[in-house]
């Protein structure tokens, strides 16, 4: 009877030795996919999906991302108010005026910052043809700007008003096409954001009249954010928590290789040796948090140039709740 015993042991330990064996050997399950439309602009901002593709943070995170290009935060924020895309990274004065139409929160949730801008990373600036010599020469001319409600539209009228030039005419047109626009002076300037700024100033399209993104009117600016479709971030909370993830890991990386998320930049952007190198690069957020102070401050300058009607409580621009959790998480 000891005898049996022992042999049955033997077989159970031969058949638990085989079966972990097995299962070592069985490749491991992929992580199940959730499908997410993302909308960015081709400009420094779209910086981090840009490293979730390269690092691969969307396979790891179980996203399966499809990237839309868009010409401006205010055309990608009509579509991802109208729920043709679920997510986008998107400029903040457009999030002001979505939050004053009363898109955010039942649309619209923007969840974290993106980027930001300050003297020592400038990132907007007028590039003004050969012709103009002080803001004084804009009095009556065409200035080029990419959307109505954008950053670069509040970079000129708050600087305009400053500089008292007020009879001038706001030119939509793509960023890609200002530049030889300034050239041709088709426009007389143009609010450049890089690294279109450093392209045409290597081209030599015009001059640099003054930085309006880390100079006046925005000193410090938070540029972008990250912004969800609401019923999206309601009905997808475990895709809208991983993709959370994967845009931290982004945002981390760039932090700790800015060098290599220069280079990055540049071969997705389709940059030049040069332009990648001499471009000047915008603060990425560390941890996604936005900036009160700061959002206080651009929306003053939006009042006075006639883009918004009442300062709108930070609180109410941002919510914040899945970036704590997310963050609390990685402690």
């Amino acid at each position: 009877m000891l005898k049996a015993d022992r042999l049955l042991g033997l077989a159970l330990a031969v058949m638990l030795v085989t079966a972990l064996s097995v299962s070592a050997c069985a490749p491991q399950q992929p992580v199940q996919q959730s499908e997410l439309r993302i909308g960015y602009i081709a400009t420094q901002s779209c910086l981090p999906y840009l490293v979730i593709q390269e690092k691969g943070l969307d396979k790891k995170y179980g996203i399966h991302l499809m990237g839309t290009q868009y010409p401006s935060g205010e055309a990608l924020n009509s579509d991802l108010a109208s729920g043709k895309i679920d997510a986008g990274i998107t400029g903040t004065v457009s999030v002001i005026n979505a939050a004053e139409t009363g898109l955010i929160p039942d649309t619209m949730i923007p969840v974290a910052a993106c980027n930001f801008v300050d003297q020592d990373n400038p990132y907007m600036a007028i590039l003004a043809s050969n012709s103009i010599n002080s803001w004084q020469d804009l009095k009556g001319k065409p200035i080029a700007t990419n959307a109505f409600f954008s950053p670069t539209t509040a970079a000129i009228k708050g600087r305009m008003q400053i500089e008292g030039v007020t009879d001038y005419k706001l030119v939509i047109m793509s960023l890609a096409n200002m530049g030889l626009a300034v050239a041709g002076e088709t426009i007389s300037a143009a609010a450049l954001v890089e690294p279109y700024l450093t392209q045409s100033l290597m081209r030599k399209d015009g001059k640099l009249l003054g930085w309006v993104g880390g100079g006046p009117p925005f000193e410090k600016m938070e540029v972008t954010m990250l912004v969800f479709n609401s019923s999206y971030y309601r009905a997808n909370p475990k895709a809208a928590k991983a993709f959370m993830g994967a845009f931290l890991d982004a945002l981390e990386i760039i932090h700790k290789e800015p060098g290599e998320a220069r280079l990055m930049l540049g071969r997705k952007l389709n940059l030049s040796g040069d332009v990648t190198q001499k471009m000047w690069m915008i603060a990425f957020s560390p941890d996604g948090r936005n900036d009160a102070s700061i959002l206080e401050s651009m929306q003053i300058v939006m009042i006075n140039a006639g883009m918004l009607k009442a300062l709108i409580p930070a609180n109410k621009l941002y919510d914040e709740t899945l970036l704590n959790e997310v963050l609390s998480e990685r402690k």
